[in-house]
């Protein structure tokens, strides 16, 4: 784990440091738009940590056959630049990811948060958090399915074993019943 400082980088994998994280020391703290900087952390580090386990993973089994690199570079929803399907296939599963992060979050506000157990602050706080928790899951799930959508209308390039987790992540963005 390495902490950076500067405005060019929130965070990034390396696969020649293959298993290091690199991020930016701003994570650690609360955004503008809410979210407390132990959320925004953890967030990073499950996001850099899921490239690292996909490219573990692809070596043994890979996610997208050898047509996969024939393919043009696509669009993205983390990147203005195109991208190569193998780094769209990341992005779905990075996203698919943060999504349940923030799932289980709010699923652990709303299962802990009741008046008779929290102060006055805890529950402004809760107040403010929480919806700031959601629309950055909701922004999250959106990412994930549009990366999930132009996966799925190159299926040709992804093996089987790609398939399988391209449809893990849709099962997990599912909305379940409550």
């Amino acid at each position: 784990m390495a902490l950076l400082e500067g405005r060019a980088i929130d965070g990034f994998t390396d696969f020649a440091t293959h298993g290091a994280v690199y991020v930016n020391r701003a994570r650690l703290g609360a955004s503008p738009r809410g979210l407390p900087g132990p959320v925004r952390f953890a967030e990073a580090l499950l996001h850099e940590g899921t490239h690292t386990r996909c490219n573990a993973a692809q070596l043994s089994s890979p996610f997208l056959t050898s047509a996969a690199d024939g393919v043009d570079p696509v669009r993205t929803p983390l990147r203005a630049d195109p991208r190569p399907l193998a780094g769209l296939f990341q992005q779905a599963v990075v996203l698919t990811r943060c999504t349940e992060l923030y799932r289980r979050l709010l699923d652990a506000e709303h299962t802990t948060a009741t008046p008779a157990e929290h102060t006055t602050a805890t529950s402004a706080e809760h107040t403010t958090v929480t919806p700031a928790l959601a629309a950055r899951r909701d922004r999250l799930s959106s990412d994930a399915r549009q990366a999930i959508g132009t996966l799925r209308q190159h299926g040709g390039s992804l093996t089987a074993h790609g398939l399988a987790v391209l449809g893990e992540c849709d099962a997990l963005l599912r909305p379940t019943a409550v």
